[in-house]
C-alpha cells in the first residue's frame, strides 16, 4: 500500500503542475486578448467606432475605450500598464521617449472653431477671433452674446489658436483674466458647453464633431473651409495629429488592432469621421 502511494504521488504532482500551467496559460490568454484604450478626448469618438468594428471581426478580443484623460495622461498610463494603447494629439517629448514608449502617428484632422448649429454664423476671421477673446467683439450679427469657451493655457487646442497670430495670442492672455468666462477641462466638456451655452464658440476638431454626432458647426477661417481636402493641401492652417502610444513590444492583440486601423475597413472609418492618413 505504501509503495502504491509512493508511486502515485509523483503522478499527482505532475497532474497538479499541468493544471497550474494550464491555468496560467488561460490567464495569459485572457489578458492578451484585452485591450484598454484611452487618452485625448478628440480621438475617443473615432476610437470607439474603430473598437466596435474591430470587435465584430475579432469577438475574442475585448476592447475598452475609457473616458478622456488627455494626451499627457495617456503617455503616463502606457508605461505603467494602465493602458495598452494611449491616444495622444502630440508627439513624445525627449523626456517621454526615455520611458521606452513608442508614438505612431495614425491620422490627422482639422482643428476647428465651432459653434452650436442653433447659432446663425458660418464664418470667422483671425481679426474677429482676436476681438472676441479680448472682449472687443461681444455680439454675433443677430445681436446674441458671444461666449468663448476657454481651455487651459497649455492645452494643444489653445496652443494652436495662439499660433494663428500675435494678436490672438495676446487676446487669449486677456481672456484668461476676464471674469465669468466659460471654461472646460476636457474636450467633451468643451463640446458640451459649445452645444448648450447660447452664443458659445470654442476649439474642437472635425473628428470629434463627426464621430460623436455633435450639434456643432465648424466655421470657415478667413474664408477657408476646415475640410479634409483643405487640411491635406495645407490651405487650412489648423491640423490635429493623432498618435498611438504603445510599449516597444505590444501584445499580439494590440498589434492586431493597429493593423485593423490601417486596413481598408479602418481607413474607411477614419475618412468618414473627418481624418486623413499621413
Amino acid at each position: 500500500m505504501k509503495n502504491n502511494m509512493n508511486a502515485s504521488f509523483p503522478k499527482l504532482l505532475h497532474r497538479l503542475a499541468l493544471s497550474a500551467a494550464a491555468c496560467l496559460l488561460a490567464a495569459f490568454s485572457v489578458q492578451a486578448s484585452e485591450i484598454k484604450i484611452g487618452g485625448t478626448g478628440n480621438a475617443l469618438g473615432t476610437a470607439r467606432l474603430l473598437a466596435e468594428a474591430f470587435s465584430r471581426k475579432h469577438p475574442d478580443v475585448k476592447v475598452t475605450v475609457l473616458s478622456s484623460i488627455g494626451s499627457s495622461g495617456a503617455i503616463l498610463a502606457v508605461p505603467k500598464g494602465a493602458l495598452d494603447i494611449g491616444l495622444a494629439s502630440r508627439p513624445l517629448t525627449d523626456e517621454e521617449r526615455v520611458r521606452g514608449i513608442l508614438a505612431t502617428e495614425y491620422a490627422r484632422t482639422p482643428t476647428v472653431l465651432a459653434i452650436s448649429t442653433k447659432t446663425r454664423v458660418s464664418a470667422i476671421t483671425r481679426v474677429q477671433l482676436a476681438d472676441i477673446y479680448s472682449g472687443k467683439l461681444t455680439q454675433w450679427p443677430d445681436g446674441s452674446p458671444i461666449r468663448p469657451v476657454l481651455r487651459q493655457p497649455g492645452d494643444d487646442n489653445t496652443h494652436q489658436l495662439r499660433s494663428l497670430s500675435p494678436a490672438i495670442e495676446k487676446a487669449l492672455a486677456i481672456a484668461d483674466k476676464r471674469p465669468g468666462m466659460p471654461f472646460a477641462v476636457i474636450d467633451q466638456e468643451a463640446a458640451d458647453k459649445m452645444e448648450s451655452i447660447p452664443g458659445a464658440i470654442g476649439v474642437t476638431t472635425l473628428a470629434l464633431i463627426l464621430s460623436e454626432n455633435r450639434q456643432l458647426r465648424a466655421l470657415t477661417l478667413d474664408g477657408v473651409e476646415p475640410t479634409v481636402r483643405n487640411g491635406l493641401s495645407g490651405s487650412y492652417p489648423l491640423v490635429k495629429h493623432f498618435f498611438f502610444i504603445t510599449q516597444p513590444s505590444p501584445s499580439p492583440a494590440v498589434l492586431q488592432f493597429m493593423a485593423f486601423v490601417r486596413s481598408p475597413a479602418g481607413r474607411d472609418i477614419l475618412l468618414q469621421t473627418g481624418h486623413w492618413i499621413p
